[in-house]
C-alpha cells in the first residue's frame, strides 16, 4: 500500500512541475540552460593595444595576448562596450588590462578597462 502512495505521489509531483515548464521543455533542458548562463557570464581578463575605436559602433579593437579562460591565442579584434564612457578613456596605441565577457549569443563585451 505504502508503494503505491509513493508512486502516487510521484506522479503527482512529475505533473505539477510538467505545468510550470514552458512547452517543449526538460528539467534537463532547463539545468543546461542555467549552466550555459553560468558560463556566458565568466569574466575573462587580457592585455592588449588599443588599435581601433569605433565611437558609432560602441567597440574597441584591441590586439591581445593570449586569453587562457577562455581558449584563445593572441590575435587583433573588435569587443563592444558595456558603457560608453570606456571609449573616451583610451585611444589608439594605449595599451590596456581589460576584462569581458561573452555573451550567450557570442558577442565579447568589454565590462572593465584600465590604461597601463
Amino acid at each position: 500500500m505504502k508503494v503505491k502512495a509513493v508512486i502516487a505521489v510521484s506522479l503527482s509531483l512529475f505533473a505539477l512541475v510538467g505545468t510550470f515548464l514552458p512547452m517543449g521543455a526538460s528539467a534537463q533542458n532547463l539545468l543546461s540552460g542555467q549552466t550555459l548562463m553560468l558560463t556566458a557570464n565568466q569574466t575573462h581578463h587580457g592585455e592588449g593595444t588599443v588599435t581601433a575605436i569605433d565611437n558609432k559602433g560602441k567597440r574597441i579593437k584591441l590586439k591581445h595576448g593570449p586569453i587562457k579562460s577562455i581558449g584563445w591565442m593572441g590575435m587583433n579584434m573588435f569587443f563592444e562596450v558595456e558603457e560608453r564612457d570606456f571609449l573616451d578613456e583610451v585611444e589608439v596605441g594605449d595599451r590596456v588590462d581589460f576584462e569581458f565577457i561573452e555573451t550567450r549569443d557570442k558577442r565579447y563585451v568589454i565590462t572593465d578597462i584600465e590604461v597601463q
